[in-house]
């Protein structure tokens, strides 16, 4: 050894390295990938890195183990590789490495994983794992025992009336989903050791949190296939808030906003106390009158067009990419409700100025596994951009004197106060846990779930079934009534003594559950809907319980007062099932 040589520091030897590796920066890369070229990407970061996401179809390897595991992961030594950290001074060295190990043509990633994000380029999620008070495991994607597993709530017991427990049968997704255990992890994670607010200070922990921050905007424009330098990502608290944006900003643009009769409140009643609405109704089997649509764009102008992507009452999926067509050849946008589609099958919003992209979005991160309290839209930035902000206040402006006010632009103008990060967090995993899944797997096992659950409401006898019959056409929500047996009663015997959680009522869509139920009894229906983490098992103990509310067979007594049912052990079939508030 030559003990005259003088020592070199990281710096003199990524210096070095750089005069001998070729480097390519974020948007020749993207372009690589976007015109199809063979090139192998390799991530040398730390698997701690991992979770702020990752380039799409990068081999995950950390630097410690390039030398062993890059031989399966390449073809041939003449192939493209290009390497990347986090700011791109390891990959030089790691680049170095592979060139001497006989590779000819590697290249670094100029900024490293920093300068990609830099570029609002798209990015994939990382390894989802949860660390547990034991052990680190992972949650399999692909193996639906152990996505389950990961739910606490599947495990979970109830008390039934008769005083015993029962395993809970949770079956209202479409009310809200349960967060995975994973999930709560990363958001406990940030809590505890990154709490920090966003774009305010660069010490460490703020860093840290604006970085996944501004990740969780990539994700959720990942996942409903946005671009972001068309759209931008808005954090709401929810999807109502999300709707109340696009109707601020589309309320000074001449012209209507017309709505369906398929719409949840939130979709409909912000465009209501601004200005004039014009409905489209259903057809007989409670499908869009798709003629009533195309004649209600031709009569009189309308400046935006709102649907539902799935019906909150029946899950129906709208032809939200034909009806976007009609609304641009006819001068309207397009605002997409996602909450009841989001978690369920696939979105894509198309590419921006075609005739069937989709405008806006607006979806909740409640609605797809999780934490309450997030939500997001997305929407054209020059449209976001040509309005005040819906709320003024902190952190929607660039200056303020005493005169007046510079706004931010978009999604800075309308994200007021202080964001909730953590949910943002919490919400971005989720997506990209989905993503990982596939949503076209989330669908498949969904559907075979959807399709068991109505051939045994129908085998039952003495069941009304609401909605359009294709169940393909549908997401997984089963609406139904037991004949003679009010809504509220059905939903109440379910959980009290069998511990399914079901909704009844009209699911805050009035105008569609009173075209639904009209001419019947019932003002209400039962709605059973399906989601994630639920099985086979889940579904046969449903129709196994609704098959003895069929049969009058309940164990309880029911008390309706003021629109809450209590129930009491009877210890026998009760005979008179509900007394009246005016019969106590």
């Amino acid at each position: 050894m030559d003990r005259t040589a003088p020592r070199q520091s990281y710096e003199d030897l990524c210096d070095a390295a750089r005069r001998e590796v070729r480097s390519i920066d974020a948007a020749a890369l993207a372009e690589f990938r976007l015109n199809g070229s063979s090139v192998v990407i390799v991530d040398v970061r730390e698997s701690t890195e991992w979770q702020d996401g990752i380039v799409p179809d990068a081999a995950l390897i950390p630097r410690g183990t390039l030398e062993k595991e890059i031989h399966p992961r390449v073809a041939s030594p003449n192939e493209t590789i290009c390497i990347y950290c986090a700011t791109g001074k390891r990959s030089l060295l790691a680049a170095q490495t592979l060139q001497r190990m006989g590779f000819t043509d590697v290249r670094s990633l100029e900024g490293g994983f920093a300068g990609w994000t830099d570029a609002g380029l798209e990015i994939a999620p990382g390894p989802v794992t949860v660390a547990t008070r034991d052990e680190s495991s992972s949650v399999d994607h692909e193996d639906w025992a152990s996505i389950r597993s990961n739910f606490a709530i599947s495990s979970r017991t109830v008390e039934v009336l008769d005083g015993s427990s029962r395993p809970l049968v949770y079956l209202d997704h479409a009310a809200t989903t349960h967060p995975p255990d994973f999930a709560m992890e990363e958001v406990r994670n940030f809590l505890s050791l990154d709490y920090a607010n966003v774009h305010r200070a660069s010490y460490q922990l703020a860093r840290r949190s604006t970085l996944r921050f501004e990740d969780a905007y990539r994700t959720c424009a990942a996942f409903v296939g946005a671009d972001l330098r068309h759209h931008c990502v808005v954090f709401t608290s929810n999807t109502t808030a999300a709707c109340e944006i696009v109707a601020h900003a589309v309320e000074p643009r001449p012209g209507a906003v017309l709505v369906t009769d398929l719409e949840h409140h939130s979709s409909d009643l912000p465009h209501r106390r601004r200005g004039r609405v014009v409905r489209v109704g259903l057809d007989p089997e409670h499908r869009l009158d798709m003629e009533a649509l195309r004649t209600a764009l031709k009569q009189e102008p309308i400046k935006l067009v709102s649907v539902t992507g799935a019906a909150n009452v029946t899950g129906w999926m709208p032809p939200i990419h034909e009806i976007a067509a009609l609304a641009h050849e006819a001068g309207a946008l397009i605002c997409v409700d996602a909450a009841q589609l989001i978690a369920h099958a696939p979105i894509d919003m198309g590419r921006p100025g075609e005739p069937t992209s989709i405008d806006f979005l607006v979806a909740a991160g409640h609605k797809a596994y999780a934490p309450f309290g997030a939500g997001f839209l997305v929407g054209p930035r020059d449209v976001l951009d040509s309005v005040d902000p819906v709320v003024p206040g902190g952190g929607v402006a660039a200056k303020v004197d005493d005169t007046g006010a510079t706004w931010l632009p978009s999604p800075d103008r309308h994200q007021y106060g202080t964001p909730n990060v953590g949910g943002a967090i919490g919400m971005s995993v989720m997506l990209g846990l989905l993503m990982r899944i596939t949503m076209d797997e989330v669908r498949a096992h969904e559907m075979k779930l959807f399709r068991r659950m109505v051939d045994g409401l129908r085998g039952i006898g003495g069941i009304t079934l609401y909605g359009p019959p294709e169940l393909e056409e549908r997401v997984a929500i089963v609406p139904f009534n037991v004949d003679g047996v009010s809504d509220m009663l059905t939903a109440a015997v379910l959980g009290e003594e069998f511990g399914i959680a079901v909704r009844n009522g009209r699911f805050c869509s009035h105008v569609h559950s009173d075209r639904l139920l009209a001419g019947s009894d019932p003002d209400g229906a039962v709605r059973a809907s399906i989601g994630l983490f639920n099985d086979e098992h889940d579904v046969d103990a449903f129709l196994a319980a609704v098959e003895i509310v069929r049969r009058k067979a309940w164990k309880g007594t029911y008390t309706e007062r003021g629109g809450q049912v209590s129930g009491q052990n009877a210890g026998r079939c009760a005979d008179r099932w509900m007394e009246s508030a005016e019969n106590p």
